[in-house]
């Protein structure tokens, strides 16, 4: 990848709304977990992330999907089951972030954990979630 690319490549990322961890994990995903370094990636891989974000950026309507996705919206969907709504119908997120500041150990809501400390958290809210199946 030459200097071009790389910058081009880092545009994207950034238009993508990608902060430089999701950056590398995205890159490990795109190369088959060989790299999470953009200088690292050959041509293709190149050419192809290149495409990817290109795509995303251009799909401005429909939200961008970031890593960790996934995981908080699990969280998420067992905060629906127990109930943990607005009136609306929407998750109560004051609820959510203080559960996730109280019981994770890392006094931060849900929006600010990493994707390396997502799998601990999800973990820790499934116990809360079989807890809350066994009360019934």
């Amino acid at each position: 990848m030459n200097t071009a690319q790389i910058t081009k490549v880092r545009t994207l990322l950034s238009k993508a709304g990608f902060d430089e961890k999701e950056k590398k994990v995205f890159v490990k995903q795109l190369t088959g977990g060989r790299t999470d370094s953009l200088k690292a990636m050959n041509y293709q891989e190149t050419q192809e992330i290149i495409q990817q974000l290109e795509g995303m950026v251009g799909q401005a309507a429909t939200p961008l999907k970031k890593p960790g996705d996934d995981m908080r919206n699990k969280i998420l969907s067992r905060a629906h089951e127990m109930h943990w709504e607005l009136l609306s119908g929407k998750v109560d997120m004051e609820r959510v972030n203080n559960w996730c500041i109280r019981y994770s150990g890392k006094n931060k809501p849900l929006n600010q954990f990493t994707v390396d400390e997502l799998p601990t958290l999800v973990t820790q809210f499934e116990r809360a979630y079989q807890s809350f199946l066994n009360g019934i």
